[in-house]
């Protein structure tokens, strides 16, 4: 009986800050979009940047590149660009769960598009 009073507790407290954590998710969600990390492809042959909110930025192809394998080398650096993108964007998200005391759903991660 005891022990459902404390969680009430918790969460009446929890209700209370809900406005401050809310503002400081949004926070990092708008810091997310300055966040920029880039991906090379074996050989530097291709160079994505990529932003914390899951934009393609930038990609450079050098002159050398052979044409045949370009498509293919472009996918790949892409898709690793975003998912370094989106490693970063979940780790900022989830410092700032622990920060606020929000507990972390299994698997470590928030839901989302992240």
């Amino acid at each position: 009986m005891l022990g459902g009073f404390k969680n009430m507790a918790g969460l009446a407290s929890m209700m209370k800050d809900l406005p401050r954590m809310q503002a400081r998710m949004e926070e990092v969600k708008a810091s997310l979009s300055t966040l920029r990390v880039e991906a090379t492809s074996a050989g530097g042959t291709v160079s994505v940047t990529a932003t914390g909110d899951l934009r393609i930025e930038d990609i450079q192809i050098s002159e050398e590149a052979d044409l045949e394998r370009l498509a293919g080398l472009v996918q790949v650096t892409v898709n690793e660009a975003l998912a370094m993108a989106r490693q970063e964007a979940q780790r900022r998200l989830a410092e700032v769960a622990e920060e606020i005391g929000l507990p972390m759903p299994p698997g470590g991660s928030l839901p989302g598009p992240f």
